[in-house]
């Protein structure tokens, strides 16, 4: 059998550099003691594992497609489970560096796995049949308070595992930081592509697609020439598009209004 040359392809070269990450955590600590072996290691096991998902692309595909990369973020929560549940039963505290790298190693993995929805959300676009398409733009104030909620929890649970990480100030940095980035940045469009079973939302320029069940929305309206589609807990995303330019307004409007789940 000829072996395939693996190409750059987002969701294999990422669970090749995920394996070699982890072989990079592996070495001995400190963390690590020869950085040449550690970067050896991590960079073999990446090259390894990379090529052997390249040989299979159509199954990799399908277990995208069958969300499998939930089944390794459950699996990449083992790790944190191990390290930090016994302390919450009395057992000693890790040592910070081990702490540090269950933490890093928990983060890579829920990266990948959120690539890994992308890649399906352009599958199921390459397979499905478009019922209609709209350029939206999304609330970047939602996402501000979504934001400032999520970086106060994962700074509660660092500060349980890292003592001293953790104080008012973080907070108030974080949140400082958020404030500049968004005034930075300009508003950001998606296209909203109505699929038969999912609503996907891509970002325009970018890489990949979400794909949404369409009775995990919480609303569709229609005010005027305004479209407006709000995502279901736990993100509370509203998309807002404007559909005086669009050529077929009615059946635009139908696109996203015809299926039961969102009545």
């Amino acid at each position: 059998m000829r072996l395939r040359r693996p190409e750059p392809r987002h969701v294999p070269l990422s669970l090749g550099l995920l394996a070699g990450f982890a072989g990079f955590l592996a070495t001995p600590g400190p963390w690590p003691t020869d950085p040449v072996l550690g970067i050896g290691l991590g960079a073999c096991v990446t090259v390894v594992v990379w090529a052997a998902l390249e040989q299979r692309p159509d199954a990799l595909d399908r277990a995208v497609e069958a969300r499998a990369q939930w089944v390794l973020a459950g699996l990449g929560l083992l790790p944190a489970a191990a390290v930090f549940g016994p302390p919450l039963f009395g057992a000693p505290t890790p040592p910070e560096g081990t702490s540090v790298r269950v933490l890093v190693f928990t983060f890579a993995v829920f990266v990948v796995a959120a690539m890994g929805e992308q890649h399906r959300g352009m599958l199921l676009l390459g397979r499905g049949q478009v019922r209609g398409r709209v350029v939206a733009v999304k609330s970047k104030w939602r996402q501000f308070a979504l934001g400032i909620a999520v970086a106060t929890v994962t700074l509660f649970v660092i500060s349980h595992t890292i003592a001293g990480s953790f104080s008012i100030w973080s907070l108030v940095g974080t949140v400082v930081g958020m404030l500049i980035g968004n005034g930075l940045t300009g508003t950001e469009e998606y296209e909203l592509v109505a699929l038969d079973d999912h609503l996907l939302v891509r970002q325009r320029g970018g890489w990949g697609a979400t794909a949404i069940p369409w009775r995990r929305l919480g609303d569709v309206t229609v005010e005027g020439a305004t479209l407006r589609i709000a995502r279901g807990p736990p993100y509370f995303s509203v998309y807002t598009a404007d559909l005086s330019s669009v050529s077929d307004r009615r059946a635009a409007v139908e696109a996203f209004r015809t299926y039961p789940s969102v009545h």
